[in-house]
């Protein structure tokens, strides 16, 4: 009683003075703070371990107070300074996500891309990631990587971007010739292409717009992640429709949207085939 008395007293002095500090801040900052991590992909629960405070404060200042009564469901209008500076201090990064969480391949490709363009051959990144061949072809084709395969293509990247792989031996001179001529088929881009490599608007096809090249829509057509021109991708559309492919079939093989392919079979004047009518065809 009597420190609680003390306290008060302490507590009505500084207010008369002007200096009463509560150890209270405005939530708004950090609860906005916090739905942009969220929108990141780091949930509260991650923001509370990251930050070391307790999930009960984190969740409470994005959802309300949480315990039964009468303020059940009230938002906060203050929290605690040491707890918003610990949660401000969390960053959107993707050190920060969950190391199995997914997050766009993107970046990954482009990585490793760029250092096939260097003469990196596949079996070599392969082999430096703790991958298989196999896997790491997979991983070109995917839309999603876990966290960890991402901090391992970008960690990769960073230490071999600006070098050559060793090429004076006879099967490493082919690996080295091979691999540039394997990128340069598919049209994929230098390291020094990309301003920010992982959200950077893809850049033209360098090649003429108004030629086509075989190869690439060959490789295209085989499911291979090629660069294509809009010539290039309108015959591709054309030759898979011949096949009798679906909208979807065709975008899922060449690497686009199916809007992106029915609005090029609709300028070619091509009808649509479903899915479910090719599948019923099959079986007849």
């Amino acid at each position: 009683m009597e420190a609680h008395n003390a306290r008060e007293l302490d507590r009505k002095k500084q207010k008369a003075y002007g200096r009463y500090d509560s150890g209270l801040v405005d939530v708004a900052p950090v609860r906005e703070h916090m739905l942009a991590l969220g929108e990141f992909g780091i949930g509260y629960k991650r923001v509370a371990m990251l930050a070391g405070v307790g999930i009960t404060p984190a969740r409470n200042i994005i959802w309300g107070r949480q315990d039964p009564g009468p303020r059940h469901g009230e938002m906060l209008k203050r929290v605690k300074r040491e707890t918003a500076e610990k949660i401000l201090a969390v960053q959107p990064v993707f050190e920060n996500l969950a190391p199995g969480q997914k997050v766009p391949a993107t970046g990954t490709h482009r990585r490793l891309q760029a250092l096939v363009v260097g003469g990196w051959s596949q079996a070599k990144l392969a082999t430096r990631m703790g991958l298989g061949n196999a896997e790491l072809t997979t991983l070109l084709r995917r839309d999603q990587v876990m966290v960890s395969t991402h901090l391992a293509a970008r960690d990769l990247f960073e230490e071999l971007w600006n070098q050559e792989p060793p090429h004076e031996s006879w099967p490493d001179k082919v690996a080295y010739s091979r691999s540039k001529n394997f990128a340069k088929a598919r049209r994929w881009l230098p390291a020094l292409a990309w301003d920010d490599i992982d959200t950077d608007v893809e850049p033209p096809v360098p090649d003429e717009i108004d030629s086509i090249d075989e190869t690439a829509v060959v490789l295209a057509m085989q499911g291979e992640p090629v660069r294509l021109t809009p010539l290039e991708r309108r015959e591709c559309v054309l030759r898979l429709h011949r096949e009798r492919w679906s909208d979807g079939r065709i975008a899922e093989t060449i690497g686009c949207a199916s809007k992106t392919v029915e609005r090029i079979r609709e300028e070619l004047g091509l009808g649509a085939f479903e899915q479910s009518e090719l599948r019923a065809r099959g079986a007849a």
